[in-house]
Formats: structure tokens, C-alpha cells, sequence
């Protein structure tokens, strides 16, 4: 059930785990910024005390949400201090406690900093701005001591030295421990998950508007897993004894906290369950208006409109067990890209009630368009709307779709492969001129495809176990 709770230090930050450090060389000198994961123009300015249309001038950017990672930006004018500060993550099962001990931190002094409205509750994908003046690292995981818990089997459970972490936590007499005392453990990372989940990531973090988030599940054993996002019922595929979900987030979801919930089964019939915070941010989408010549106005109609989405609806919702993509996908066609997913629309001036659900590429009539990944053929027919129009499922409820082509080169059921040509760009259906819309969907839910492009793929993990 979503919670409706935004946290303040979002506003200030939307950083990935590493920091990016500022590097000045004199009071006049401008700073260097290097783009992390997550980042954004706006994230960027908030931190450095600058504006957006300062850093995209400084660094000749038309367009300012166009940033990748790695990218080195100049900062100029600059009022804040990011050299001292890093900004985190949080992982899902993390303390304030922990992380701070991370960092050689106290707790307290990470709860002022981020203006925590209750230090005690973190979620995943929540942004923390760390204060690194006092040059201490220390990677360090957290362990709640249970009853019945020596000091000594702690140290041989997590096969670190007696004495470091007696040292670690300053205690004098290790037989003085007791049931609920919180111990840094040098070089884990804490996991307080009831048995047999023993880890949860979550990736990317924060998630975004009209994003794919990867849902990775770690167990002690074989389970039978399920679990609920958005009010929507999770599909669990397992590789390599690891198990995933992939869950779409709807461009008009309202930013905000949400809550992830896992089950597990194990073989003996015993159960467990827990529960993750999921932050959501802004995809900062802008606005577009789409004049419809007369000669097509008729397909603006509500009743033909949710007819074409009823029958598209039983195909994207498909779940196929077997992975057939792998990596970044390739662009479908070579062009740039003229239209952005989640683009609020408004058709003939009419209001801005709804939102381009996929790419628009600039290409010409008759180019070809290419599989971006193996997958089947699960819909090659004319649509009133959407004109000729292409899907391929590429299994783990992953599909694209293709539209407005001048031709059609594939029919249902044929396997395809990534670079093989499937149908040819036109201007079919409701339509201005010779154009490919591309879309991608995960688990029904329309997400932007640049996310599956990017050359910085978010899910490395899966890149070597993919399906042959």
C-alpha cells in the first residue's frame, strides 16, 4: 500500500552510491563534476547552488536531459561544498546506524544533516548527503545480537578477529553483550532478513517515472517467492539459484514512497515475509502539442482508441519464462530521437490527459527497422490507430512494438533475432509524417526504452547468464 510520505533530502539530491567529488583548482577556476549514476541536470545545480540553464550554457547543452554517466561538467559559480559531502543510497534492509558506521559516522550527526523526520525509517532508493570531513572510512556491516549469542561465535560466524571487533565497538569485556546491542562488523555488509531471504536489491535507485526496476532476491534455499508492487502481483524467474522480478513503473505514477512485499515458501512448507520501502522520483517529463489533420481526426475517438488498447492489452501483459534478451538492446533504427517517452500530449488543443508511451524516431519512409533482441513474434497486423503495426516478446515479461510502418516483414510466431529486419518505417494510422514509434513494456506497464539503450546498463548482474 503506498505510503504517502516524500522525503525532503530528495529535493537536494538524486545521486547514485559513488560520490563525485567536485575538483577546483582556485578560488576563480570552475569546478569539474562527473555524472553519476541517477543523476540529473536539476539534481546536479541543486547541489552546486547554481541553475539548470548555468551548467547546460557552461557545457553547450541544448538539451539538458540529455547527460550521461561519466560525463564531465563544468560548474561555474558555484556556492555549495560537494567536496566535503557524498551522497548515498540506501539499500534495502539498511540502518542509519550502519550506514553512518560505514562512513565512521555517528548516526545522529547523519540524522541532522538529511533533516530526517524519523531516523529510524529508511527506505530503498532514499538519498543521503554524508559529511566526509572527518576523512574516516570504515565498511563495516551491522549485527543485532539474538539470545544466546557469544561474542566470540560472532566473530567466528562473520570470520573476522576476536579483537577487531572488540576494538570496532569499543568493548572491554566481550561476555558483556546483550540481546538487541547493534555490532559494527568490519568489511560485511548488513543483511536483517528473516530466514531464508539472506539478501534484496534493488536496481536502479531512486526509481523513476516510466522506468524498469530490477527486483533481485537472494535465499539460503529453493522457495517458492511471490510479491506485490503497486497493488500489481510480481513474476519471480530464478537464474543461477538467484531470482528476479522486473516491475514497470507507470509514467503517471505519483512520486512518493511505496511498499515492496515479498513471501517466501520453502520446500518444508515454512514461510516468511518482509517488507521494503521503494521510493519513486519525478522522470521530469515536459509538454508537447500534436495538431491531427482533419483527414485523421477520426481516429482520435475515445470508443476506436480504447478498442486498439484492449486488444493490444492481452499481449503486453504476456510472462514467458526464458530470457531472450541480454545486455543494452540495439537502437531499432539509425536516427535520433524526435519525440520522448512521457512527453505529456495534448491532441488539437485539447487538454494534456495523456502521455507518449514510447520513442519517436526522425528516420525516413521506407527505412528498415531491426529487432532490437531475440524474441518471438506475438502480433504483425494493420491497426486502426497505430497502423501497421509490430510486437515482439523477448520473454520475462519484456515487449516491444512498433508502429505506423509501411510494411510488415515478420508474421506471428516467427523467432527473430536482434538485427533482423522486421518491417519498413511509414506513416500509417494516426500519424503526421514518416516516423518509428518504438515502445517497450515490462509486465504490461509502457517504461522508456533509452533505459534499455543505455551503453551504462543498470543490470550488469544478468549480462552473463542470459538464456541462450
Amino acid at each position: 500500500m503506498k505510503r504517502i510520505f516524500y522525503f525532503l533530502v530528495l529535493l537536494l539530491a538524486l545521486a547514485a552510491a559513488s560520490p563525485a567529488l567536485a575538483q577546483t583548482g582556485g578560488p576563480e577556476q570552475p569546478a569539474v563534476h562527473i555524472v553519476q549514476r541517477g543523476e540529473t541536470m536539476f539534481s546536479i545545480a541543486r547541489q552546486y547552488g547554481v541553475s539548470v540553464e548555468a551548467v547546460a550554457q557552461a557545457n553547450g547543452i541544448a538539451d539538458p536531459r540529455l547527460i550521461y554517466v561519466g560525463q564531465r561538467l563544468l560548474i561555474t559559480g558555484a556556492t555549495g561544498t560537494p567536496a566535503a559531502w557524498v551522497s548515498y543510497v540506501v539499500r534495502p534492509g539498511e540502518t542509519l546506524e550502519s550506514i553512518a558506521g560505514q562512513y565512521g559516522l555517528a548516526w545522529h550527526t547523519v540524522a541532522q544533516a538529511n533533516r530526517l523526520l524519523n531516523p529510524h525509517r529508511l527506505s530503498a532508493g532514499q538519498v543521503l548527503r554524508l559529511p566526509m570531513s572527518t576523512g574516516r572510512t570504515v565498511a563495516s556491516g551491522v549485527h543485532a545480537v539474538q539470545t544466546g549469542e557469544t561474542l566470540t561465535g560472532i566473530a567466528f560466524h562473520y570470520q573476522v578477529p576476536l579483537w577487531q571487533l572488540m576494538e570496532v565497538n569499543g568493548i572491554a569485556n566481550p561476555a558483556l553483550i546483550l540481546p538487541g546491542q547493534w555490532l559494527l562488523v568490519p568489511g560485511q555488509r548488513p543483511s536483517w532478513m528473516p530466514a531464508p531471504f539472506t539478501a534484496i536489491e534493488l536496481s536502479p535507485l531512486p526509481v523513476r517515472q516510466g522506468q524498469a526496476l530490477l527486483v533481485t532476491v537472494h535465499t539460503d534455499q529453493p522457495v517458492a517467492l511471490t510479491g506485490t508492487l503497486f497493488d500489481r502481483q510480481l513474476s519471480f524467474f530464478e537464474e543461477d539459484e538467484v531470482y528476479y522480478a522486473l516491475v514497470g513503473v507507470h509514467a503517471l505514477t505519483e512520486p512518493g514512497l511505496y511498499e515492496l512485499n515479498l513471501a517466501a515458501t520453502d520446500g518444508a512448507g515454512g514461510q516468511a515475509a518482509v517488507s521494503v520501502g521503494v521510493v519513486v522520483v519525478d522522470g521530469g517529463y515536459t509538454y508537447e502539442r500534436i495538431d491531427v489533420p482533419n483527414s485523421r481526426s477520426n481516429l482520435l475517438d475515445p470508443a476506436l482508441v480504447a478498442a486498439e488498447q484492449q486488444r493490444l492489452a492481452e499481449l503486453q501483459g504476456l510472462f514467458t519464462p526464458i530470457r531472450r534478451w541480454h545486455g543494452p538492446l540495439s537502437q531499432p533504427v539509425e536516427s535520433s530521437v524526435s519525440s520522448y517517452f512521457g512527453t505529456r500530449r495534448s491532441y488539437n488543443g485539447g487538454p494534456y490527459t495523456s502521455y507518449h508511451a514510447g520513442l519517436d524516431f526522425n528516420v525516413g519512409g521506407g527505412a528498415p527497422v531491426h529487432a532490437p533482441a531475440d524474441g518471438t513474434v506475438v502480433l504483425a497486423e494493420p491497426l486502426a490507430v497505430r497502423g501497421n503495426a509490430i510486437m515482439i516478446d523477448h520473454g520475462w515479461g519484456v515487449l516491444s512494438g512498433y508502429w505506423h510502418l509501411s510494411s510488415i516483414e515478420v508474421t506471428v510466431g516467427q523467432e527473430v533475432h536482434a538485427g533482423d529486419v522486421i518491417g519498413r518505417v511509414g506513416s500509417t494510422g494516426l500519424s503526421t509524417g514518416p516516423h518509428l514509434h518504438w515502445e517497450m513494456w515490462v509486465g504490461g506497464v509502457a517504461v522508456d526504452g533509452r533505459q534499455w539503450l543505455a551503453a551504462t546498463y543498470p543490470w550488469v548482474s544478468l549480462e552473463g547468464s542470459a538464456a541462450p
